[in-house]
């Protein structure tokens, strides 16, 4: 495990227990319920939720979706558990960088708040669209820079680095590389975007 995940999980130790307080906020969630709506996920797809974090992504779910969530920190996997009652929702302990999947094999993916986090987002989104089916899509909610980037947002990321790891330096066209990806569908707003891509003909 690379130095800058273990550093990850040591903030989330204690991140794990403000973190409701500080995400969990309307602007996050109008981006997140404008996610899901387009989504529109249906009963026989599977869903993987790559950094569930404290499961804030969880209650905008619909209840008949397949879920697996997937974070390297254990105590916000114990603190996503608490909202997963009465939802077919699992819970893996696993590495963004590194899924313990085999290929093709969900139909949606979710990435929230995370690519920012990583160590190695390049390859954290190699995975997901690794995992992907063909026929799926990857939505994403974050705040990314395009070119060239502002004194100010530079600033700001130097600080959200050193608090919970967070680059706000992140160009989206930069971690997509020469994936077979593309953007079909991006909405601005204060606080993140909401992002979907969907796989191209290789």
């Amino acid at each position: 495990m690379s130095s800058k995940n273990q550093e990850t999980m040591r903030k989330y130790r204690w991140l794990s227990t403000i973190y409701d307080i500080a995400v969990d906020n309307r602007w996050f969630n109008r981006a997140r319920r404008a996610e899901f709506d387009l989504a529109r996920i249906q009963p026989n797809q599977r869903v993987l939720v790559v950094g569930i974090g404290t499961g804030l992504d969880i209650p905008f779910i619909p209840r008949h979706a397949e879920v697996v969530g997937i974070d390297l920190s254990r105590e916000m996997l114990q603190r996503a558990k608490t909202k997963t009652e009465g939802r077919n929702v699992s819970l893996l302990e696993m590495n963004a960088e590194h899924l313990n999947f085999a290929d093709s094999v969900f139909d949606v993916l979710i990435l929230n708040l995370i690519l920012s986090v990583v160590n190695n987002p390049r390859l954290t989104m190699r995975e997901a669209w690794r995992v992907l089916k063909p026929s799926g899509n990857i939505f994403i909610i974050g705040k990314f820079s395009g070119k060239p980037r502002g004194l100010l947002r530079t600033a700001v990321s130097v600080l959200t680095r050193g608090i919970g790891g967070a680059n706000l330096t992140l160009s989206l066209n930069d971690v997509i590389g020469d994936l077979p990806l593309r953007k079909i569908h991006e909405k601005t707003g204060l606080l993140a975007d909401v992002i979907q891509l969907t796989p191209t003909a290789e």
